[in-house]
């Protein structure tokens, strides 16, 4: 954290930058992580100068390339979120995550999570409502499912439950298990297993109350659609300001909503109060606890909703959202002027409020935390899959196979980029290159029909033999356009304006440079011209001299001739 720290951590790199790499001590990042974490416990003045060389410093370990191992990713998951921000918006790490996740293993996961996630959906939709006719049926001898037709179901609980237990041994080997535990998108994850693994057996057994049954499984269709959003967040960044912004909404409209709530249970108490021991709710009685709301609306009431305390808060509840019948608070002044009071405070101003909060939290997240939001997200998904490609029984099965690291690594590059590449480079290079033959040629027409056969069988046969195949088989070029997002050139407002300052200076330096050297070629042809005047003045000195001579001579001969003829 001191001000020499940025400044000795470049000059380090410069003069060897692997001392980016652990090189079998400890990480640089992973120090930089622990020691970030403690200003989040003790805030003091200084804090700030010590987060910008912090950040610094940062900036410059991850501008030397470091090799993206899994305790590389770990550690920058492991880092505190004021510096976590700034470090996933770096273009060098932008970069790694786009190599990491075009590459096959993280394809092929992203892509069997979707057909998992979809699989599930699908099937415990159409289970659920078979079981729910089952259950409320007259003959209730045989209400279970068959376990063949959820055995779906029970693959895709065993396929997620199996990818979070291997990532827990994973992030076990490389000592950061904590990041696992204080990331909530992991225990999510838990629940969206354990909710489908419970009604799925309760689906087979035929276990449960009927009403209870309906109602749970209704509330867990949100919980895999949610998930199936959590899974499309990872893929495109609109997705993931979506997700994020709702997420930031709600927190900045936490205040607000208990505001509301409050007021809305004020009113309901004082429209109850007010109708209370008049002649619409004369015939009120406290229904009994199994009474549904429906009824007490329905029953002894005479249909009036503010005689009970539930039915008003609801009737109080849709006026907010504009469903209002006027006509109910003509019957009291004070009613009226309660109504009028709530009309103009809840529906005229709270839900403007309420609409400017949304609007200006969702352009926050939008315009200033969209990158943010999207790079976190993928950091998180080829953290994790980084953490289990690289686990444990990596080593063991490279032994038994005989293979070394460096083996491993020169056989995936041979066959992946060296082969697949290259052909996929040789169909693209048909399309790029124009046809110059004439077109009654015989090489114009086998060119086309080359073009022909590539489009319509080969491109799309070598993409569909990948979607079924998770993408193993495509080519890294159609991973790279697939998965690999764009990498923003400024992190935030401030490097943009920052860029935009460099920029101009380096045209105005141009721009004097143009000049000095405009003025020293001026300066370069007057100094000819200055040059050639005083050769030419000298010239006609000369001649002059020469000429002032000669008619000296011819004076001289002159004064002779007339002095012989004198005498």
């Amino acid at each position: 954290g001191r001000k020499a720290s940025p400044g000795a951590v470049r000059h380090l790199l410069c003069l060897d930058p692997t001392l980016a790499n652990s090189n079998g001590g400890p990480l640089p990042l992973r120090a930089i992580a622990d020691y970030s974490q403690s200003f989040k416990r003790n805030q003091i003045s200084g804090d700030e100068e010590d987060k910008e060389n912090v950040q610094e410093c940062l900036k410059h370990l991850l501008n030397a390339n470091p090799d993206p191992t899994a305790d590389f990713f770990t550690a920058l998951q492991s880092l505190p979120e004021w510096l976590s921000e700034k470090a996933v918006v770096m273009p060098s790490v932008q970069y790694l995550l786009n190599e990491k996740i075009s590459q096959r293993f993280p394809t092929a996961v992203l892509m069997t999570d979707f057909y998992v996630i979809c699989l599930i959906i699908v099937t415990y939709s159409f289970h659920v409502l078979t079981s729910i006719e089952y259950r409320f049926k007259d003959s209730k001898s045989d209400i279970g499912l068959s376990f063949r037709i959820l055995s779906p179901l029970y693959i895709g609980c065993a396929y997620f439950l199996l990818r979070e237990i291997i990532q827990m041994i994973s992030l076990i080997s490389l000592k950061s298990f904590d990041i696992y535990v204080r990331d909530p998108g992991n225990w999510f994850n838990v629940a969206f297993i354990v909710f489908v693994l419970y009604w799925t057996i309760l689906m087979q057994t035929g276990g449960g109350e009927a009403d209870s049954f309906r109602t749970g499984t209704a509330i867990s269709v949100i919980v895999l659609y949610l998930r199936f959003l959590n899974f499309l967040r990872n893929v495109s960044i609109e997705f993931a300001v979506f997700a994020g912004g709702v997420f930031y909404v709600f927190r900045r409209l936490l205040a607000f909503l208990i505001v509301l709530v409050i007021i809305l249970i004020a009113f309901t108490q004082m429209f109850i109060t007010d109708f209370r021991q008049r002649e619409y709710c004369d015939r009120f009685r406290s229904p009994p606890l199994n009474q549904t709301s429906h009824a007490i609306s329905c029953g002894t009431d005479g249909g009036f909703p503010y005689c009970n305390f539930w039915t008003a808060f609801l009737n109080v509840y849709t006026m907010l959202l504009g469903e209002v019948d006027e006509t109910i608070f003509f019957r009291s002044t004070f009613s009226t002027i309660m109504f009028v009071l709530f009309m103009f405070l809840c529906v005229i101003l709270l839900a403007n409020v309420l609409i400017a909060i949304v609007t200006d939290s969702y352009k926050v997240i939008q315009e200033q935390r969209a990158a943010i939001v999207f790079w976190t997200n993928r950091l998180d998904f080829v953290a994790e899959m980084d953490a289990i490609a690289n686990g444990p029984w990596k080593s063991r099965i490279k032994g038994v196979m005989g293979m070394s690291e460096r083996d491993a690594r020169r056989n995936e590059i041979s066959t992946t980029v060296a082969a697949k590449a290259e052909y996929w480079k040789r169909l693209m290079d048909l399309f790029s290159d124009d046809i110059h033959e004439k077109v009654m040629s015989s090489d114009f027409w086998i060119y086309t029909f080359l073009r022909f056969v590539v489009a319509v069988f080969i491109i799309p046969l070598w993409i569909l033999l990948g979607i079924l195949t998770v993408g193993w088989l495509w080519p890294p070029q159609l991973r790279e356009i697939i998965f690999s997002s764009s990498v923003a050139k400024h992190s935030s407002e401030s490097q943009f304006e920052d860029e935009l300052r460099k920029t101009q200076v380096m045209n105005l330096q141009r721009e004097v440079s143009d000049l000095k050297e405009d003025m020293a070629n001026e300066l370069r042809s007057d100094r000819i011209h200055v040059v050639q005047m005083k050769s030419m003045v000298t010239d006609s000195r000369t001649e002059i001299g020469n000429e002032m001579k000669h008619i000296k001579r011819i004076m001289t001969m002159l004064f002779e001739q007339q002095s012989t003829f004198d005498g």
